[in-house]
């Protein structure tokens, strides 16, 4: 089997310092893409030496060695570069967020913002009513009402988007003993 994975370090030739430990496959040891600017600034200028240290055949083990040595680097104040061990955020990065985030809540305008963000940009109001016409609900999309109609025993996430495409009322069903429910998109007209 092919050894496709690899745990690397990169080392400052002036300070002989080990700034940087990763693991990668095919070219990552020298690709400057996804990295902090002031460690690109480095590679550009020519001022480190890469150093493959092993390589691997399962990402996993890769995974846990890179992990391993960024560890003992980080103990001895070195791999200044690295924001994490492995896939773990370092405790420097931790200390750091937990200063800068310390004390603030989200505001208003903040949490309507990830409100908006999570219902997508094109989807449609969505209503919901019972077998006499009423209506029950509002939702902000087809996804939303599915959530709602699964949790509360209304239908399954099928029978939503075949009321919203065909118009038929909800049939019952074992899990969903109740039917005559109707979805319609707010644009639609109730017949």
């Amino acid at each position: 089997m092919e050894k496709k994975y690899y745990v690397y370090i990169h080392k400052d030739k002036e300070t002989g310092l080990v700034v940087y430990c990763g693991k990668g496959s095919n070219f990552r040891y020298r690709g400057q893409n996804s990295r902090r600017e002031e460690h690109a600034v480095m590679m550009k200028e020519g001022r480190l030496e890469y150093i493959i240290l092993n390589y691997f055949e399962d990402e996993k083990a890769a995974y846990d060695f890179e992990e391993e040595i960024t560890a003992v680097y980080k103990k001895i104040n070195q791999c200044e570069l690295n924001i994490s061990i492995g896939r773990k955020p370092c405790s420097e990065t931790k200390m750091k967020l937990s200063k800068i985030l310390k004390g603030q809540k989200r505001g208003i305008e903040a949490r309507n913002n990830i409100k908006r963000n999570h219902t997508r940009s094109k989807s449609k109001e969505v209503l919901l009513y019972n077998k006499e016409g009423i209506l029950l609900k509002k939702f902000r999309s087809a996804r939303e009402a599915g959530i709602y109609a699964t949790e509360n025993g209304v239908c399954s996430f099928g029978w939503v988007s075949r009321s919203l495409k065909t118009g038929e009322q909800t049939k019952g069903t074992y899990d969903f003993p109740i039917k005559g429910y109707r979805f319609i998109y707010s644009s639609d007209k109730m017949n």
